[in-house]
């Protein structure tokens, strides 16, 4: 059937008749000899001849409404051999109530009005570029793919904004060394211009966006007019220097350190990205906390280059690139002899350098290709030894935790029809010596019909990790229908995953050896109703069983709900029943399964009004076992405050409870046993975000968090039996051996941030860390932040500066020189 569905997709793909029949508007752009001065003010000689777009469509809350006399849009659009220039007239006939939250680059769904241009170089349907301005004059870019933002994409444009009594306006200089088209007398470009009127709580397009029906990227207008021009040199520097001072019980570490990264258009359509003496210091912290269950905890990606320009490596769902330089694999599986400790254990393997091809031809063939290196890591183990005259004698020796490691992703993406896609994604890892390695292959067919009626996608992925003394693989296959048009969207997927499916070396994968049917029915209101801009209902059940050998593992029903006023304010509710659950992971015993009872959840969310200067998020659920003492709550609470339109601040405050829930402990007999006992879970955490913006140029941020996470066992410790229940036990905990827990991190980041120049920044920041763990599991909240105070602080400030050098205007430098 898989064979069959992507059998039809590859003919698919070789027709063009697929392609989706939408009303599409046509706009000629106009070519210039001068250029305009991109000061935010379009009225000046220059854009007078160029004629203007207009007549927009609402996207919502009413899709298709003529866009309101009071509150008209107009656009022109020019070009030269450099650049494209863009001016937006964003008329209001209350211009006091244009709303002008300052924020930085990329943040631009801030409290204030928004322009967007969105382009797409390939007229196919599916990419687009985005570049956006607030009427607070903050700019952003984005790639989309059918509609998704990536705002991890950022190249150097620019943008200016103006206000008066008749509206807002923004001029853009886009420069075509930020885009990829094609060498050709005559450019085949489509294109959208968006614009937000927050405090009216509307959003209009050009061309007209069809809510209900296909993706927001499948309605660009024409873009007519663009010829004889060429792609230019891109060759893009951003040398580097940085500096930082840590100091951590009682000892002090000063660093200086500089590199580059370089972005090198290798052709019209294809971009090479690398960095080179890479420097992550200033990375966001990671969201730790307290880990009791069998899977690893892993985190999101904070640092660019893994983060920028990384779509096309997302198919397949084969990588994840929190890999590279993760964890040693050998750093938690040391051999020690008699005598021995180990006095160093690196956490991190060292990234070497990393390189990255990206891009899509003429014939909408995309490329990804990305290749990096990590150093060989060592632990430090140290052998005492006391002779018989009391001398010591000190011996050390290492251990290689992680030998070079090559991480590889290649990626062959095939774009056809209406908005459709096959995808070819490899995903390997080579590791020097006789440590294993592992290479990973998905096949992907994502497919909408012509009329935009249906979605359907298939994956086919096969993993091989070449061990020292065997070879596993395993198979994983996905298949998924839904309905993309109109109020009523039912769905239908299947899901299979052989049990030694392994993508892990430099994917994330946790579950392995069931099949997964699953079924949905959405009712979502477009249009306003009542009080109600929109409003959804989400109907599912799921059924869960394990593939060998084949036995019933869980099935649910799920009920939730979405509700948006016209005052932009929102509320839901959700609620599930689940059958009883056969969890084949806690016991951590292969074979031996820990038996649930059934349950049900319920949970609500309420959210204000983000245009007010005090907002609030509000969210709490409640879950029981039938027959079974086990249940928990949780809740969350977030207000907000915007002091003014330069500094907003962010409280969220979290907490949940776990009591009676029957977990793993230890396993005996060699690890053919598994004990477990009832353990009472209780978490805290307080988080506060804040930033003043002296401009849009100019930030203050602050970050903190606090978490805290205390785990209490019961002493009354029972066996797992085959059949998922448990029994008395005589086990009893060593001396020295304690499963409780209390977990405790704090973390502040304050940071200034200087955009001085064009892709040009320096990042001033102060970071502040403490860390508790022991087995204080009775402890309250007050006693374990007491004892965390009582931790060594780490305190770390550093300075990096960034530079963009475009190579194509460094020229000009030396030639007027």
């Amino acid at each position: 059937m898989v064979l069959a569905f992507m059998y039809f997709a590859f003919a698919k793909a070789q027709s063009s008749s697929d392609q989706t029949d939408i009303k599409r508007k046509t706009y000629q752009a106009t070519r210039v000899t001068t250029q305009p001065t991109i000061d935010g003010k379009p009225f000046e000689a220059f854009w007078e001849s160029i004629p203007s777009g207009g007549d927009f469509k609402m996207i919502e809350p009413t899709s298709g409404l003529d866009e309101r006399d009071t509150h008209p849009t107009k656009f022109k659009i020019a070009y030269d051999d450099n650049a494209l220039y863009v001016a937006g007239y964003m008329y209001d006939n209350e211009p006091k109530r244009i709303l002008r939250q300052f924020s930085q680059r990329d943040e631009v769904f801030a409290q204030a009005d928004l322009f967007g241009f969105f382009l797409n170089t390939y007229n196919n349907q599916i990419n687009q570029t985005r570049f956006y301005a607030t009427s607070a004059n903050a700019l952003g870019d984005a790639v989309s793919e059918n509609g998704s933002e990536d705002f991890s994409f950022n190249v150097v444009f620019k943008s200016e904004t103006s206000i008066d009594n008749n509206g807002w306006y923004v001029e853009m200089r886009i420069p075509y060394r930020t885009l990829r088209f094609t060498e050709a007398p005559v450019q085949d470009w489509s294109f959208q211009i968006f614009r937000r009127i927050r405090h009216l709580n509307e959003d209009y397009s050009y061309n007209y966006i069809d809510r209900t029906t296909g993706s927001s990227s499948q309605y660009d207008a024409l873009l007519t007019g663009v010829r004889d021009i060429n792609p230019p040199l891109r060759l893009n520097l951003y040398p580097f220097a940085a500096t930082s001072y840590d100091i951590f019980d009682g000892e002090k570490q000063f660093d200086i350190s500089a590199g580059m990264d370089i972005k090198y258009g290798i052709n019209e359509a294809f971009t090479l990205d690398a960095t080179l003496i890479p420097d992550f210091g200033q990375v966001a912290f990671d969201q730790v906390t307290l880990n009791l269950g069998p899977f690893e905890q892993t985190f999101s990606e904070n640092r660019a280059f893994f983060s920028e320009g990384t779509d096309l490596f997302n198919k397949g769902g084969l990588f994840f690139s929190r890999r590279i330089g993760q964890t040693p694999s050998g750093a938690g599986s040391i051999e020690l002899f008699e005598n021995e400790d180990i006095v160093d254990n690196p956490s991190n393997a060292k990234l070497l350098n990393a390189v990255k091809v990206t891009g899509r031809n003429r014939r909408g063939l995309g490329i990804g290709f990305l290749n990096a290196f990590t150093e060989k890591t060592e632990a430090t183990i140290e052998r005492v030894d006391v002779t018989g005259a009391n001398d010591t004698i000190i011996s050390r020796r290492k251990v290689i935790t992680e030998p070079i490691t090559n991480y590889n992703v290649f990626v062959l993406d095939q774009q056809y029809g209406s908005n459709s896609s096959v995808s070819l994604t490899n995903a390997s890892t080579l590791r020097s010596g006789s440590f294993t390695d592992a290479n990973v292959t998905a096949l992907v067919v994502d497919h909408n019909d012509r009329d935009l009626n249906n979605n359907y996608r298939a994956q086919v992925k096969l993993s091989n990790r070449f061990q020292p003394d065997e070879t596993k693989s395993g198979t994983a296959v996905a298949l998924d229908w839904r309905s993309t048009s109109g109020n009523w969207q039912p769905r239908l997927s299947y899901d299979f995953i052989s049990n030694d499916w392994d993508p892990n070396d430099l994917g994330r994968n946790f579950r392995t050896n069931f099949h997964q049917f699953y079924g949905e029915i959405q009712y979502e209101q477009f249009v306003p109703k009542g009080i109600f801009n929109s409003y959804r209902f989400e109907l599912g059940a799921g059924h869960r069983r394990s593939a060998d050998p084949d036995f019933h593992i869980q099935s649910d029903v799920r009920l939730s709900s979405r509700f948006f006023t016209k005052e932009r304010n929102a509320f839901g509710f959700d609620t599930s029943l689940n059958t009883r659950n056969l969890n084949r992971f806690e016991s951590r015993v292969s074979g031996l399964n820990v038996r649930y009872a059934a349950n049900q959840s319920f949970g609500g969310f309420i959210s204000t009004d983000y245009r007010k200067k005090f907002a609030i998020d509000i969210r709490g659920g409640y879950f029981y076992l039938f027959d079974d003492p086990e249940k928990g709550y949780d809740f969350n609470i977030s207000p907000r405050y915007r002091f003014s339109d330069k500094f907003l601040l962010i409280y969220r405050f979290d907490w949940s409870k776990n009591d009676l829930r029957n977990s793993f402990v230890t396993t005996t007999n060699n690890g053919t046993s598994s004990i477990l006992s009832r353990r009472d879970t209780h978490s805290v955490e307080n988080s506060v975000s804040g930033t003043y913006n002296f401009d849009n140029k100019q930030a203050l941020s602050l970050a903190f968090r606090n978490n805290w996470n205390r785990a209490s066992f019961s002493r009354d410790f029972k066996e797992l039996q085959d059949d998922g229940t448990t029994e008395d036990s005589s086990f009893e905990l060593d001396e020295d051996s304690n499963p409780d827990a209390n977990f405790n991190v704090w973390n502040l980041d304050l940071s200034y941030r200087w955009r001085f120049a064009p892709g040009s920044e320096a990042r001033l920041l102060y970071r502040n860390s403490i860390f508790n763990f022991d087995d204080q599991g009775d402890i309250s909240f007050q006693d374990s932040l007491d004892e965390l105070f009582m931790q060594p602080v780490r305190h770390n400030l550093s300075l990096r500066i960034t530079y963009f050098i475009d190579v194509n205007e460094a020229k000009t430098w030396f030639s007027s020189t």
